[in-house]
């Protein structure tokens, strides 16, 4: 019931949980310092023909280093996590999604396992906007910038729309996933919506997928590590893209939330069935 205390794991499931992080941070080491040394190399090697007159170098090897890092982590990385963290993972689209075309996808965020069902499920090359802090996590935050995400200064709000539309200008295919609540829910409730995505959908004639993730947050909502909760199976549902065209941002917003709240409900009614 809301409002009632949750029950923290007992110390066996905590020393489990020690073991998992410790066997899942060796893995990202693992895979992750010999990728650094091929993308930043290659990222070094952009950003001098940039400097020299040749942008579009530049955004050759970002996109090739953020089809490398997302071929990686999808392949190679998050099936081990997923694995040794006893999680499973379900893809649903409600009609056939064309990943040959670009799209805004939309995402609802609850939990840090959001981010990498995200990056099992979305095929690479994909770009996330992404929160300037996350740039101190070890391996993966030394990623983002080479491997062509977007980061963003949630606490300059000119600042990132400046990013986003700078990181717009660039040639680079693929997906471009948005958490359009701007941060994860402490409750798992769907919050606010941030426009940026939408803005980001007009001004460059992209279309919008809604994507309602449902189990993230009983596995690790936002409370510590050591509070995961194995045995659960997180849900992605793609749902119908919605074009830009001749919608306002407000409109395009509404939509979207309803779609999100939608395949939440649809989700549930299965799982309770």
């Amino acid at each position: 019931m809301a409002g009632q205390r949750r029950e923290g794991p007992g110390a066996l499931a905590v020393f489990l949980n020690w073991l998992r992080v410790l066997v899942c941070g060796a893995w990202t080491a693992l895979l992750g310092l010999p990728l650094l040394v091929v993308i930043y190399l290659r990222y070094g090697y952009g950003l001098l023909r940039s400097q020299l007159g040749r942008v579009d170098v530049l955004d050759r090897v970002l996109e090739a280093n953020a089809r490398l890092a997302g071929w990686v982590a999808q392949r190679l990385w998050v099936d081990v996590l997923f694995a040794v963290a006893g999680v499973g993972l379900r893809v649903r689209e409600l009609i056939p999604v064309d990943w040959a075309k670009a799209h805004v996808i939309c995402a609802n965020h609850t939990s840090l396992f959001d981010i990498l069902a995200l990056i099992r499920a979305v095929p690479p090359p994909f770009r996330f906007v992404a929160k300037r802090e996350l740039l101190r996590w070890p391996i993966i935050g030394w990623a983002l910038p080479p491997a062509g995400q977007i980061i963003v200064d949630r606490a300059d709000q000119a600042g990132a729309i400046r990013s986003i539309a700078e990181a717009a200008m660039r040639k680079i295919r693929g997906q471009v996933i948005f958490f359009v609540e701007g941060t994860r829910s402490r409750t798992g409730a769907l919050q606010p919506f941030k426009k940026g995505a939408f803005h980001f959908a007009i001004d460059h004639h992209l279309p919008i997928l809604p994507t309602a993730i449902r189990g993230a947050f009983a596995t690790l909502g936002r409370v510590p590590w050591w509070r995961l909760a194995t045995g659960h199976v997180i849900e992605i549902c793609f749902c119908r893209p919605i074009e830009p065209a001749g919608r306002m941002v407000e409109a395009l917003s509404d939509q979207t939330r309803a779609a999100i709240v939608a395949a939440l409900a649809e989700g549930e009614a299965q799982a309770a069935g």
